[in-house]
């Protein structure tokens, strides 16, 4: 292992996964494919200092290395893709809700999924195994503890006190603060926000209308894969590591 890098991490998850994922045989094959999408849309949204580190069944962990003296310039431009990562998720979520191609319970049910976001700042070291990296470290754990959390809500932006004090502000608003304990970690101070306060210009949710294009090529993807799901050629997974093509 080689050494130690100063780095933010970033959990995008995706609430109400497992509800989703535990339906009958059609409306799991469609919402595999509707989680795969959603993911997706995290992914591409994403840029630059922002990496992915894995995918993890209804979540993409991100990283962000920095040095010290960058530390405050890579943590605005990190609070800079908060912000598009609910606009791309609720924008799919938007169009996925007009390309409705069924009545499962998939199909009819996908605004029910939101978009929670934890973030933290520390150390992690990176190990080459094989072709990945993988990152380690109790700050790498933290982050993904935060998930497990008392927020009553589905949908908001938690992060730790190291990570706002390094921001200095987040678009002006004010933090919920709470005082989380996690297993294997223990008490830690965290500022909570919510995106629908947010100024309307800072997210952006576009009345979308797919062409009938879209809506065809969606149908044909849905059809084709729930036919080769209940043939059993491809096994169901309410979880993967990797998306397909």
């Amino acid at each position: 292992m080689n050494g130690t890098s100063k780095a933010i991490l970033l959990v995008a998850d995706i609430s109400g996964y497992t509800k989703f994922m535990l339906l009958h045989a059609i409306s799991t094959s469609h919402a595999k494919q509707i989680i795969v999408r959603l993911l997706k849309s995290l992914m591409q949204a994403s840029k630059l200092p922002l990496r992915v580190a894995e995918l993890e069944g209804d979540a993409v962990f991100f990283y962000a290395l920095s040095s010290e003296k960058d530390v405050k310039r890579t943590a605005d431009q990190v609070k800079e893709q908060v912000v598009k990562f609910f606009s791309a998720f609720n924008r799919e979520i938007a169009e996925l809700n007009q390309m409705k191609t069924c009545v499962c319970d998939a199909c009819t049910k996908v605004a029910d999924l939101k978009l929670k976001q934890v973030i933290h700042i520390g150390d992690v070291a990176i190990e080459k195994i094989e072709k990945f990296e993988k990152l380690f470290g109790i700050d790498v754990i933290l982050v993904h503890r935060m998930l497990k959390n008392s927020v009553p809500s589905r949908e908001y932006i938690m992060m730790t006190d190291p990570m706002y004090t390094t921001l200095v502000d987040f678009y002006g608003l004010s933090p919920e603060r709470r005082t989380e304990t996690f297993e294997g970690v223990g008490e830690v101070e965290t500022l909570v926000f919510y995106p629908n306060r947010l100024n309307d210009q800072t997210i952006e949710i576009e009345k979308v209308r797919p062409a009938f294009q879209a809506r065809l090529a969606w149908w044909l993807k849905t059809t084709s894969q729930t036919f080769l799901d209940l043939l059993g050629l491809r096994k169901i997974k309410g979880a993967f590591n990797n998306l397909p093509g």
